[in-house]
């Protein structure tokens, strides 16, 4: 029989099977509802005639009464209605009546000991009763009459108890409320009253408290001539006297009863744990042990009882094979409680992060609408997806507590240990408990890293007292001793032993394996057949694959599966069937003929190509190891491309190990750069450097020339450059892969690499070369027609063009750049390219311009989380700071992306918010630590050889330390290597070089080196730059005995119109000077 539950309270009567209507008559539906009312109770045919017809039966009432049950039975089953033409009575059928009956007496038997879970509990049952009319529609009867007194006194003691137990736990809001409730049913409710008074008081509100009970006086004297009760009167006088108020009487407590033999300690902590949840104080719980020592009986345990207090459970299993499916656990267990909300509660509670609840639970499009794009590297921001489930907890939270739980965390993707991590760091002061099962040694990582932020319940074997008690349950108490020194205690075994001992077994097994066996055995060699199949498949066992491996109907290896589900040996999982314990699948497997599971194996491998990690196992179960590891290079590849960074790079380990195995070169280079790859994203970067070198070293034995560039590109990138690699390495690198794709004809290859020599041409302030290689990278991505070099070569492009200046070349070939990366959703790129969006704005001092860009791309680099890159923003958003003259600002975004270049550890975002802070330092007058700064900068430019990184640091060095000649010297020599081409975004170093020769008593060779700057500056219409750089063009012409009235007014003019007061008042002190 399918679940049947039956609505008594609020329109429209129905039933969780369907609406009233389907039931047919009014006749039939008002039988089930005298049924309910008896609550299970047989009710005699002449009695349910008279209710149903009153003074005009039928002439054959037994024979319309069986009608009306028959089709009762047709629409709901067989079983809803028991009896026979005698009488009848309800099935086991919930109703809403019956569900607040249950929770109002959970409620008051746990209030004194448990106040958090009474008041779920009775917060529950009042929302059941409060639904609406009892027996809506139904006319006046004595029966109707009693089902309405009874929902009223429940309703009554179930404010009662939310009242009580909210003031035990503080809540005074919430005792007010249902205390007022209950006030409002009936005036003269004396208990409502005191709990009322007590409430106000706890409030801080005496006067409200006092003046609920003069109301109550009133009524009292009006209505019965009577005075209030001597309770009330005793808490009027300490409400008057300021004392506090005694605690409302409870019903005395009694134990839980529980299925669980041998875990009270345990249950207990996670009473408390519960308790604590209910009342806004959120834990983690780690259940850790052995296989098979009853974690998961322990956490079914827990469902029940809080399920029992009303609250809401939310659980998943974790399997192996569902690893690089994204938080695939976390979809399961939130996926159905929050799919079963009406769609505007869903829209509601989803909020800002309804696209990615979406995206992450396709079971919720429907409602919140359809997913914006899928997960890749760029696009996933996981701390985002965080954010949103975090959101979802704390929604569903508000609405009931909930507990949240995950069997078998060891078999998780690290990404959901991470989240589990997160929430039990993020989702403080919500009603939730979230509990974890994990095997003790393979869940050890998870372990590490949940232990600091949750409480571990360490499970050990059953003591003595405990297997006796079992034994004795079942049967056999005098063999408990031998049971205990057979077993050692543990739990499965015991169980099984008891199971088998209950079957007709004459002795104690010998070992668990024997155990399980022998109940296996007895199940039928069929089943025993099916079961074997499905231990190869894993944990869970689907019946269409099941049948597939064995070449079944899948009718037939449902019903057998039915079969072992009445054995005990499987359980119902969703849509499919799993072991009951995981040591019974591991027994099964182990005992399985090697030739039967090596045909398993290939037979599922071959089945199962959408989940590429059930392939691997399967392959390398049989020795398939290339199989096995191009299945895992796979996986891995899409944890990165969904940016389970952690996951990704377990995967493509295990695809390394693999390929070992597999002694295929061009294997272990694949996952080497795929591995590499997922380490650099990870800011990992000497690992990253490892794993590329690593791949290179393979390809070249084998002649590999193709996956040999892609590996001298990721050489020629990040990875190398952030471990200190001198540029020319980075370089050498670029130009043997590029020899390689102009011989073999790529050009989308060479079209990338020539992108990325651009960019460090530009770095190293070759201007000209890194222009040429744009161009070309550009000429090559167009004849590859392909996306990806197109981005790209656009990007080296854009950046030659940025950093020299040209606004007119830079807008145009952003115009096609930025659409390109948003189309392809490139946000590696795209941050820069709106970085770089901000430069035109910058020149014509347009301030909101460019600080809009500079946060549209802080926001997509918050999305792409690429964490090197955000210190370079917030640098510069330091320098837009400091060209307007707000200096407190600047320094506070120096120190800011200052702070993240450190975590970074890559020298050239480290140099370069170190150099724009130095030189913030520097004309906020803080002299010693700017020099400071500065050197510590020039330190760590200089070992990789970037000239524009070490620029920036000795230009304004040059001018804080001119008794250093060398660092002038250095300076002099960058900026004149820089040759026809202008610098502005360098503007620091230029006039911190201009000041040097001015400390140095040459103005000028100061205004030599300003001179092509600003002639440039002039020509494209940079406007910050002609004012700063004029400022010192100024003093040096002063110095030199030259007029520069016409320079000081340019100045003071463009500072004047573009909001530069620094500079107005500069050129006003050099004017008068």
């Amino acid at each position: 029989m399918g679940e049947v539950s039956l609505r008594l309270i609020g329109p429209p009567f129905g039933t969780a099977a369907g609406p009233g209507g389907a039931l047919g008559s009014r006749k039939a539906r008002r039988l089930l509802l005298l049924l309910a009312a008896e609550r299970g109770r047989t009710v005699g045919v002449p009695r349910i005639v008279e209710v149903l017809w009153g003074d005009t039966p039928p002439r054959r009432p037994a024979e319309n009464v069986a009608t009306l049950v028959s089709r009762l039975r047709a629409a709901l089953g067989a079983d809803v209605v028991l009896g026979d033409r005698t009488g009848y009575r309800l099935g086991d059928v919930e109703t809403d009546l019956g569900t607040a009956a249950r929770l109002v007496a959970t409620a008051r038997i746990g209030l004194p000991a448990a106040p958090g879970p009474a008041a779920v509990a009775a917060e529950r049952a009042i929302a059941l009763l409060e639904a609406g009319e009892v027996l809506p529609g139904e006319p006046d009867s004595d029966w109707v009459a009693a089902v309405r007194a009874e929902a009223a006194a429940l309703l009554r003691t179930a404010r009662h108890t939310a009242a009580a137990a909210a003031l035990a736990t503080g809540d005074s809001d919430a005792a007010i409320a249902a205390a007022e409730a209950a006030v409002r049913a009936d005036r003269l409710d004396e208990p409502a009253c005191r709990l009322l008074m007590s409430a106000h008081l706890a409030a801080g509100a005496p006067g409200a408290a006092l003046a609920a009970y003069t109301r109550l006086r009133e009524v009292l004297a009006t209505e019965l001539g009577t005075d209030p009760d001597p309770r009330t009167q005793a808490v009027h006088l300490a409400v008057l006297r300021g004392q506090p108020v005694s605690e409302p009487a409870a019903p005395a407590a009694g134990p839980r009863r529980s299925g669980v033999v041998g875990r009270a300690a345990e249950l207990a902590a996670l009473d408390r744990a519960w308790s604590d949840a209910a009342t806004g104080r959120p834990s983690l719980i780690l259940v850790c042990g052995e296989a098979g020592i009853g974690k998961t009986r322990l956490l079914e345990e827990l469902t029940e009882r809080v399920t029992t207090d009303g609250g809401l459970v939310a659980g998943a299993r974790c399997y192996t094979a569902e690893r690089s499916l994204f938080l695939q656990p976390v979809v399961d267990a939130l996926g159905p409680p929050l799919a079963a909300l009406p769609p505007a509660d869903l829209r509601d509670l989803a909020g800002p992060y309804a696209t990615d609840l979406a995206e992450l639970m396709p079971v919720l499009q429907d409602v919140l609408g359809p997913a914006t794009g899928g997960r890749d590297g760029s696009v996933d921001d996981l701390r985002r997806t965080f954010e949103a489930v975090t959101h979802a907890v704390r929604g569903l939270s508000r609405r009931r507590p909930l507990l949240l739980t995950l069997d078998d965390l060891q078999h998780a993707g690290l990404t959901t240990v991470e989240l589990v991590h997160y929430l039990a760091r993020r989702a403080d002061r919500c009603r939730a408990l979230v509990v974890v099962a994990v095997r003790s040694e393979e869940g050890a990582a998870a372990l590490d890293m949940l232990g600091p932020r949750g409480r571990r319940i360490e499970l050990g074997p059953l003591t003595a007292a405990a297997v006796g008690e079992l034994a004795a349950a079942a049967g056999h108490a005098r063999l408990a001793g031998q049971i205990l020194q057979r077993t050692g205690g543990h739990p499965l075994f015991v169980v099984e032993t008891l199971r088998g001992l209950r079957s007709g077994d004459t002795a104690v097994p010998a070992t668990l394996q024997s155990a399980v066996l022998a109940r296996v055995r007895r199940a039928g060699p069929e089943i025993e057949d099916l079961l074997r199949a499905g231990a190869v498949l894993g944990a869970a066992v689907d019946p269409a694959v099941v049948a597939a491996v064995l070449g079944l109907p899948e009718h037939t290896a449902l019903k057998r599966c039915e079969q072992a589900v009445q054995a005990r040996l499987l359980v119902v999982s969703g849509r499919s069937y799993e072991f009951v314990n995981d040591l019974v699948q591991e027994v099964l497997y182990a005992t399985t003929a090697e030739p039967v599971r090596v045909a398993h194996h290939r037979r599922a491998a071959d089945l199962l190509t959408n989940s590429p990690e059930a392939v691997a196992a399967h392959a390398a179960a049989v020795g398939d190891r290339p199989r096995a590891a191009r299945a895992l290079l796979t996986a891995g590849e899409r944890a990165l491309l969904r940016y389970a960074l952690p996951d990704a790079d377990a995967l493509l380990g295990s695809a390394l190990d693999q390929a070992r195995l597999a002694d295929s070169a061009e294997l272990v280079a694949r996952a080497h750069l795929l591995r590499g790859r997922a380490r650099e994203a990870a800011g990992r970067f000497a690992d990253a450097a490892a794993d590329h070198r690593a791949a290179l070293a393979t390809v070249r034995g084998i002649g590999d020339e193709r996956t040999q560039m892609h590996a001298l590109r990721a050489l020629g990138g990040h990875p190398l450059l952030a471990g200190g690699a001198a540029m020319s390495e980075c370089v050498a690198h670029l130009a043997e892969g590029l020899a390689i794709a102009v011989r073999l004809g790529d050009r989308a290859v060479e079209a990338g690499l020539r992108g990325w020599l651009a960019v460090l041409a530009t770095n190293d302030l070759r201007f000209g070369d890194a222009l040429e290689q744009g161009r070309r990278a550009v000429r090559a991505a167009r004849a590859a027609a392909s996306d990806d070099a197109l981005a790209a070569a656009l990007d080296g492009l854009k950046n030659a063009h940025a950093y020299v200046g040209d606004m007119t070349e830079l807008r145009a070939v952003l115009a096609e750049l930025v659409p390109l990366l948003r189309r392809t959703r490139n946000f590696e790129l795209l941050q820069w390219a709106v970085f770089e969006s901000a430069f035109p704005a910058i020149a014509a001092a347009d301030w909101s311009a460019a600080l809009a860009c500079v946060d549209e791309a802080l926001e997509i680099n918050r999305r792409s989380r690429n964490p090197v890159t955000a210190s370079w923003f917030v640098a510069h958003l330091g320098w837009i700071a400091r060209l307007r003259g707000r200096l407190d600002e600047a320094e506070e975004h120096g120190r800011r992306a200052a702070r993240l270049a450190e975590q970074t550890a890559h020298p050239w975002y480290i140099a370069d918010a170190d150099a724009l802070l130095g030189a913030t330092l520097a004309e906020r007058g803080e002299t010693a630590e700017a020099v400071r700064v500065l050197r510590a900068a020039r330190e760590r430019a200089s070992r990789h050889g970037a000239s524009a990184y070490l620029l920036r640091c000795l230009g304004p060095l040059a001018a804080l330390t001119p008794q250093d000649h060398a660092v002038l010297a250095d300076a002099d020599a960058l900026v004149a290597r820089i040759g026809e081409h202008a610098w502005f975004v360098g503007l620091d170093a230029y006039c911190g070089v201009a000041r040097g020769w001015l400390a140095a008593g040459d103005p000028d060779r100061a205004r030599t080196v300003l001179a092509p700057l600003l002639a440039a500056a002039r020509r494209r219409d940079w406007r910050p730059v002609v004012a700063h750089a004029g400022l010192v063009a100024a003093e040096a012409a002063l110095v030199c005995g030259a007029d520069p009235a016409g320079l000081l007014a340019e100045c003071a003019r463009l500072g004047a119109i573009h909001g530069m007061p620094g500079v107005v008042a500069r050129a006003e002190d050099l004017a008068a000077a």
